[in-house]
């Protein structure tokens, strides 16, 4: 299986490449103050006109034993709602020609009838937005002569990176991924029309880069489809803001080239779409379109390769739908198992260097998690699940997503020259 990673040295593509690994390849990341961006421009009831803006994103995900996932404190704690209540409209306003959103009609004698690539940008285009992330940092003072730095008391908001969403409610819920708003201390959405609007963080996920936000107003939004019915061959439209808002709205056409392609990120394996419409840079979050004008992935990435053109990938719908219904409902994914460690592969080289076990070591842990409570130590090894032997953090990890909250696993540690058997009871992950 292919390895794709990231390659963090300023946010170049690597030059260099290894048989089976490829890089990400954005563009660097430009500060932009954000005084400088909204300069001249006019506020209107929660809106304002944006001027072009610099892309940069990241899908940076994290594979581990450890920890609950973190939604940031902008997630809001409005009431909840449901995929199926804000969709619950979509059959009637596509069959309705005289709709205030200009919905191009895909229903015809109960058939639903394939659209032209003109006729899906008309329809889907006003759907998707520019997804700006920003972020908040204390300017430093220098001291000169004597070296040193020190908070200067004056904040600097600055743009961090963008990518794309895309509107799945006439009330303003965006579907976008993860790593677009990911370190956000302020998100603001920009809609085709130019207007920008501050968002609201409902939900995030990490493991799936999906993260779900809320504007204010009524907008036009899109249906989503079905990935399942998908068949390799058919057409496929990526429609998002390349580069950032300069390019906002570019619509790429091809088709879908593979069905539940698994690829590696940052030692994350994702079951995806494979398509060779072009996903570039900046259109992260936003939508893959059927010939339908459904909805039926969100582009998450790009393999960028001096051998390779055309492997872009998105986030199959089907997959995506139940984490979006979690995102609106709770703001984290419900009845994820958490064992709660932050754990180290030991190597055999390693063992035998420290006198250790092959395993993984227990390198840190939450006070409250469930190995805490089931008396995990900082320092056990473990070295088997339910008799099973385990070498590594993936494997541990493998065995913990096949169980349940609530279920009893059997560890055995290296603890001390001595093994020590202990039961431990999952929790469930959740927001911290």
């Amino acid at each position: 299986m292919n390895n794709y990673q990231w390659h963090n040295d300023d946010f170049q593509n690597n030059t260099t490449h290894t048989d089976n690994t490829y890089f990400y390849e954005p563009p660097k990341k430009e500060k932009i103050k954000f005084s400088q961006r909204i300069k001249n421009s006019k506020i209107m009831t929660g809106s304002i006109k944006m001027p072009t803006v610099i892309l940069a994103v990241l899908l940076s995900v994290t594979i581990g034993v450890s920890g609950y996932a973190l939604i940031s404190p902008m997630v809001g704690n409005n009431q909840s709602t449901t995929l199926d209540e804000i969709q619950k409209d979509v059959a009637v306003r596509d069959n309705n020609t005289d709709s205030s959103h200009n919905a191009q009609t895909i229903i015809s004698s109960g058939e639903r009838v394939p659209l032209t690539i003109p006729q899906i940008a008309k329809k889907v285009g006003p759907t998707v937005v520019g997804v700006v992330n920003k972020v908040t940092y204390n300017n430093m003072q220098n001291f000169g002569f004597f070296g040193g730095y020190i908070p200067n008391g004056q904040n600097e908001t600055v743009e961090s990176g963008s990518g794309s969403g895309v509107i799945i409610s006439e009330d303003g819920y965006i579907v976008t991924n993860n790593h677009v708003i990911e370190g956000a201390s302020e998100i603001y959405v920009v809609t085709n029309t130019g207007d920008e609007y501050k968002a609201t963080l409902k939900g995030t996920d990490s493991k799936t880069d999906l993260a779900v936000l809320k504007i204010e107003g009524t907008f036009p939004y899109a249906t989503l489809g079905n990935s399942s019915e998908l068949e390799v061959g058919e057409l496929a439209v990526a429609i998002g803001n390349p580069l950032g808002q300069e390019f906002a709205g570019t619509v790429t056409d091809g088709i879908i080239s593979a069905l539940n392609r698994s690829i590696t990120v940052d030692n994350k394996q994702l079951t995806l779409l494979q398509t060779n419409a072009a996903i570039n840079p900046g259109n992260s979050g936003g939508p893959l379109v059927n010939q339908y004008g459904e909805v039926i992935g969100i582009n998450t990435a790009k393999i960028s390769s001096g051998r390779l053109e055309g492997l872009g990938f998105a986030i199959p719908i089907d997959e995506a739908k139940p984490i979006i219904d979690d995102l609106l409902q709770s703001g984290y994914v419900r009845g994820r198992p958490v064992i709660g460690i932050g754990g180290r592969n030991v190597t055999q080289q390693l063992a035998e260097a420290y006198n250790w076990k092959v395993g993984i070591y227990v390198a840190s842990m939450s006070p409250d998690s469930p190995a805490y409570l089931a008396g995990v130590q900082i320092g056990d090894i473990i070295v088997q699940v339910d008799g099973k032997d385990v070498e590594t953090v993936d494997e541990l990890n493998e065995i913990k997503n096949k169980h349940r909250v609530g279920d009893k696993l059997e560890l055995k540690v290296y603890r001390n020259g001595q093994y020590v058997n202990i039961p431990l009871i999952l929790g469930e992950e959740m927001p911290g």
